[in-house]
């Protein structure tokens, strides 16, 4: 029996009829609600070495350099899991590209608030005090969307 998509993967040896189509009734499924996008999606997203789990509208700060300017629309890509309340994809470690989008906008650039370190050694006169302030990128979130059907080939992403 030859499989494409999703199903090759999960099967490598020869299965029975009944598990591939309770599997291909359930891609059917999830295919349906994506078209009828009947709740709010969100995705788990690996964005600076951290792992957000992000929906639409919702505001990130980010610590550290990051080169976009203010106002620039991003492109999330690594995107580890995707789900809505019925359903969830998950990703071996990603999600495949182009089958979830999500979009942000950076608002703005500046710097966190004063970080203190406060190094004392008691009874020999030796004190240090070291101020920190990082640099931050704050992202809205525009929107979460699962773009294609299920075990479907990818359209090109690149």
């Amino acid at each position: 029996m030859v499989l494409g998509g999703i199903l090759s993967r999960l099967f490598s040896q020869d299965v029975s009829p009944n598990v591939v189509k309770e599997t291909k009734e359930v891609i059917n499924t999830c295919n349906k609600l994506i078209e009828d996008r009947v709740s709010r999606n969100f995705a788990i997203v690996h964005l600076l070495g951290k792992q957000w789990r992000v929906t639409d509208g919702d505001l990130l700060v980010v610590e550290g350099h990051w080169p976009p300017n203010i106002g620039d629309q991003i492109r999330l890509d690594k995107v580890l899991l995707a789900a809505t309340k019925d359903f969830s994809l998950i990703g071996r470690p990603l999600v495949q590209p182009g089958l979830v989008n999500v979009t942000a906008t950076v608002i703005s650039k500046g710097l966190s608030h004063t970080k203190t370190h406060f190094k004392k050694k008691r009874r020999k006169q030796y004190m240090k005090i070291h101020f920190q302030r990082l640099p931050q990128t704050m992202l809205r979130i525009n929107n979460v969307e699962i773009t294609n059907r299920i075990n479907e080939a990818p359209k090109n992403v690149y």
